[in-house]
């Protein structure tokens, strides 16, 4: 046990060396020239839609781009195909996309393949290789030509932007991104890369749809098929291909006739944008979490720092004994502690649900003011302000997923300025909130668990009681 423990506290004495490094460096780079970077926050679905056009339009050399999920969604086509265009220009695209949660067709992902757009997979589920299954890649960030990131909570697939047209979810969510620009994205390029060369990715395996057998004959076709049956598969793998690249072309036509994303405005999204000198980005580490400090222990550094205030907004809310500790820590030295997650009226995951329904009125009795979001929308943005000066947006929720499975990412910008505009769009989102009392009730409402049906209870109830059992998933 005292290794365990000393073990925590060297990755947090490293974190905190880190920060100090970081600080001190920042400080002798602006003795001379002052270079800053642009922060601006994306609340507004339709802005957060439209910058990803711009800057795939605008990119001339690059477009490194990580999702977590992806389907046929009509947005993500429509991306793929701006993605495409930017390939056929002669930028280079890379994607890279959670082995389990890339529901791309087989035939786009080859067409995709044919055009010159490399694709990857973190952890692809393989029989002859089950390593790091329950470890997932979380991360959303599209970068630019190395000098322009998106990074935030938002898929691709039109609910994270407000609407559930055509979707296989059936709400919309509430979510955020940070655009960036600046010297803060060197370390985020050189983390894609490194983890682009990992073993942790593969290239995406496609079967029938590999690009061998789509070439002018099956000599170079996939390991392990015979050539008869690669002729044999030739042809439909062709036509799915072609239907695919059609598919695409409908997309690219369909940004020129309206809806959510246009494909000409071009807009520079840094014109006007005030700078902030002191930007951080954290990621977890290439290959096992737990060895070197990562984005979680950032996150509970940060919470040993605040003097005043900590305000979180999280989808999920489910406190590990390292957050537990550090929170309470934080409410003993008579810091406020605000959260604001998702009620059971507003969320759609229930298995996380179940993990903090059976803890909330512990965390309240703790000191924690907890607020949940009545919807009908779920609230998926993950972002935190320490002491009204430090404004933090990422990937990362506050559950045991995010710290010990999953890979995340943050950005952090010290700046008072932008941690009040941070502020201001979190507070505002309490005017469709119920504050919950030390009993786990919502103030002034007689019912457990307002505007919910009895079916939906049922399944809470079911999940509650499974959650203990396999609270790291959650």
């Amino acid at each position: 046990m005292t290794r365990i423990r000393w073990g925590k506290t060297l990755r947090r004495a490293t974190i905190s060396f880190s920060l100090v490094v970081q600080t001190l460096v920042a400080v002798l780079s602006f003795s001379t020239t002052v270079a800053a970077d642009v922060f601006r926050i994306m609340d507004l679905d339709q802005e957060a839609a439209q910058i990803r056009v711009d800057m795939i339009q605008l990119a001339r050399e690059e477009i490194l781009l990580a999702v977590h999920r992806a389907s046929d969604d009509e947005l993500v086509l429509s991306y793929l195909a701006l993605l495409r265009g930017a390939a056929r220009r002669g930028v280079k695209v890379r994607i890279l996309i959670d082995g389990v949660f890339n529901e791309l067709s087989k035939p786009i992902q080859a067409h995709l393949l044919c055009e010159g757009i490399e694709i990857k997979e973190y952890h692809p589920v393989r029989l002859t290789k089950l390593r790091g299954i329950t470890q997932r890649y979380h991360d959303k960030v599209i970068l630019v030509d190395r000098k322009k990131m998106l990074i935030g909570g938002r898929n691709l697939e039109y609910p994270f932007f407000g609407s559930t047209k055509k979707s296989y979810v059936k709400k919309a969510y509430v979510d955020r991104d940070v655009y960036v620009e600046g010297r803060t994205l060197e370390p985020a390029y050189d983390y894609f890369m490194r983890l682009w060369q990992s073993d942790e990715v593969a290239p995406v395996a496609l079967g029938a749809y590999d690009p061998g057998t789509t070439r002018q004959d099956c000599d170079d076709s996939i390991d392990g098929m015979p050539y008869e049956r690669c002729m044999e598969l030739r042809p439909r793998t062709l036509c799915q291909v072609g239907k695919a690249e059609a598919v695409l072309d409908r997309r690219w036509s369909a940004l020129d006739s309206g809806g959510l994303i246009h494909r000409n405005p071009n807009i520079d999204w840094s014109v006007g944008q005030r700078e902030v000198a002191d930007v951080r980005f954290f990621h977890d580490p290439v290959g096992r979490k737990g060895i070197d400090p990562g984005t979680f222990e950032a996150f509970l550094d940060y919470v040993d720092s605040a003097k005043a205030s900590i305000t979180i907004e999280s989808p999920y809310f489910i406190l590990s004994k390292n957050s537990s500790k550090a929170l309470a820590q934080a409410i003993v030295r008579g810091v406020r502690v605000r959260v604001l997650t998702n009620s059971l009226a507003s969320t759609q995951n229930l298995f996380a649900q179940g993990g903090y329904e059976g803890e909330k009125a512990q965390l309240v009795q703790m000191g924690i003011e907890i607020w949940e979001y009545k919807g009908p929308k779920m609230l998926h943005a993950k972002s935190i302000v320490i002491d009204d000066e430090i404004a933090i947006i990422g990937n990362f929720n506050i559950d045991p997923r995010s710290e010990f499975l999953n890979t995340e990412l943050a950005v952090a910008a010290h700046d008072a300025a932008v941690a009040r505009e941070l502020r201001l769009s979190m507070d505002a989102h309490l005017a469709n909130a119920w504050l919950i009392g030390r009993d786990g009730m919502a103030a002034g409402e007689s019912r457990r668990f307002p505007n919910v049906s009895t079916g939906k209870i049922i399944k809470l109830r079911f999940f509650q009681m499974i959650a203990p059992l396999v609270k790291k998933q959650l």
